[in-house]
């Protein structure tokens, strides 16, 4: 005899799909490794020399690993089945402070500007994100 019973079912997700915590850390990372990358590439006077070229280099390394953690961690949100104001919410420090990065020539305070807007939004749409779903 089995102890299992045969009317039950089990519904196996994928590990990358339905979990909160390793999506929520990937989201973190991405803050926090563009908050290290605005901090780099932030100047208020212009001081030429080879510790300005490696710090912005440097800097710009950071937002471009920050951008791709937050894009993925984007495209993971709208696999879970997140809302869309959530992903893009979570896509935001991409967008704004990457590009803003990525256009502008050092030193700018573009970047750190976009930053106001896009980190606190990449926070609200990770508790978005790790917040119950009603049931519909």
């Amino acid at each position: 005899m089995s102890s299992q019973n045969g009317n039950e079912r089990y519904v196996v997700l994928p590990w990358w799909k339905g979990r909160s915590l390793p999506w929520a850390a990937l989201v973190l990372v991405a803050i926090v490794v563009t908050g290290a990358a605005l901090e780099r590439t932030a100047f208020l006077a212009d001081v030429p020399g080879p510790e300005f070229i490696e710090r912005v280099r440097v800097g710009r390394l950071l937002m471009l690993a920050g951008s791709a953690a937050s894009l993925a961690a984007a495209v993971w949100s709208q696999i879970r089945g997140n809302p869309l104001w959530v992903t893009l919410c979570v896509a935001s420090p991409a967008a704004l402070v990457g590009l803003a990065t990525m256009i502008m020539t050092p030193p700018s305070l573009t970047p750190q500007i976009a930053a106001l807007i896009a980190l606190p939004a990449a926070l609200a749409g990770l508790i978005g994100g790790l917040l119950p779903r009603p049931k519909d």
